[in-house]
């Protein structure tokens, strides 16, 4: 009798968390916010502190990341990577500059409240790391990815991810935790491998495959070619000890270059919805009500700050970068929030005894938070930077209709 019970309880829990999502997400589609939002939202009021209907999170957590490499997939087939690579040099500069001026910003911070070098360190990684799940779906749906500014941030974007694996190293070490050469080594020669092969794939036009003419009329086929390239490119650059995703990210370069795998888009954007759903939602039910609650002023003045700051770095980085102001504004607002990368960093700190429950669940909240913010604090730049700046051009050019016309009967 115990299995039909807990059968029953787990359909119970599906049906809750599908519910919420769309009503959740139908209130929200009213005021023009991603449905990602609704995803975290659902998260946090079915979580463990909330109303429980999710106990324990850490199954859910790790289907979600399923939907985090199935984004990255896709990302790469939108990339325009013919671009990226004449110009690595901008994006290089960038994520450099990103990260230095981030890590003075922290410095600064951390002398004032007497933080401990590694404790600097640690947070100037999280907060230099924006969403690439987020951003570049952002861009893909306002048909911006494959614009010169959409190009210049997915390339600091895949950077940053790709910037992921020595900073998870450096935790490591600070964090007191030994690492052999034999440790090390594998992992350094993986690395370059993968850079070397990133270059190739990015500099080559075209990739052809051979895939069989029977593929084009079968569905189900189709659909586990592509889960299989998927997580097949994720599950080898995990097995060298890199990110899961990266590798997912490289399979989607190399599939947008094959004109042969053009069908994979349409058959697993439902896999995509789905399981990125349930990666955003593992973020929603790691987050603590309670502790939300009783330091919601501290978390709101921390979120405001990270949004302001974060976005003045990027927006600077834009500016040398010879981008527009307008531009650059709108970039440093794109790149405001602290990403999902971020989250993994936080959880490998905490494991390193790096930081304590309080500074964990705050760490969690305000990554959470960020992400939440991003679409509404986008829009609020764009409508300032864009629609004001129009409206103040033809303001202008009425006025210098007015006085033309003044000075006709003048005349």
């Amino acid at each position: 009798m115990q299995p039909a019970f807990s059968f029953n309880l787990l359909l119970q829990s599906i049906v809750i968390m599908l519910l919420s999502i769309l009503l959740i997400g139908l209130l929200l589609k009213k005021l023009n916010q991603p449905y990602f939002v609704a995803y975290i939202l659902a998260g946090i009021l079915l979580g463990p502190y909330s109303i429980k209907v999710f106990a324990n999170s850490d199954t859910i957590a790790v289907i979600g990341e399923l939907g985090l490499l199935i984004q990255m997939f896709f990302i790469g087939t939108k990339m325009e990577t013919q671009a990226l690579a004449k110009n690595i040099k901008k994006p290089v500069a960038g994520v450099v500059a990103q990260l230095v001026l981030s890590f003075i910003f922290i410095l600064a911070l951390g002398l004032y409240q007497q933080w401990r070098w590694k404790e600097i360190l640690l947070f100037s990684f999280i907060i230099s790391l924006s969403s690439s799940a987020i951003i570049l779906e952002y861009l893909e749906k306002n048909n911006e990815i494959k614009t010169p500014l959409g190009t210049l941030t997915s390339g600091i974007l895949v950077l940053q991810d790709f910037l992921l694996v020595p900073m998870l190293l450096t935790i490591n070490f600070i964090g007191q935790k030994t690492l052999t050469f034999n440790q090390i080594l594998p992992l350094a020669i993986s690395y370059l491998v993968i850079t070397l092969f990133l270059g190739v794939t990015f500099t080559n036009k075209t990739i052809n495959f051979h895939f069989p003419n029977k593929l084009k009329d079968d569905h189900e086929a189709q659909v586990f070619v592509g889960l299989l390239l998927c997580f097949g490119f994720g599950w080898l650059t995990q097995m060298l000890h890199l990110s899961a995703a990266i590798g997912a990210l490289i399979g989607g370069i190399i599939i947008a270059k094959s004109n042969s795998t053009q069908w994979l888009e349409t058959k697993l954007i439902p896999f995509r919805v789905f399981f990125l759903s349930l990666f955003f939602l593992s973020i929603g039910l790691q987050i603590n009500v309670s502790f939300l609650i009783h330091h919601l002023d501290l978390i709101f003045l921390i979120v405001a700050i990270i949004l302001l700051v974060n976005s003045a770095i990027n927006a600077l980085v834009f500016r040398l970068l010879k981008v527009s102001g307008r531009d650059s504004i709108y970039a440093g607002a794109l790149l405001s929030q602290i990403g999902e990368f971020s989250l993994v960093l936080c959880i490998v700190a905490k494991t390193q005894n790096l930081v304590n429950d309080f500074w964990y669940q705050l760490t969690l909240t305000v990554i959470a938070a960020t992400m939440l913010m991003t679409a509404i604090w986008i829009n609020i730049i764009r409508t300032f930077i864009y629609k004001q700046a129009s409206h103040l051009r033809n303001t202008g050019k009425y006025i210098y209709r007015n006085i033309k016309k003044i000075n006709k009967v003048a005349n």
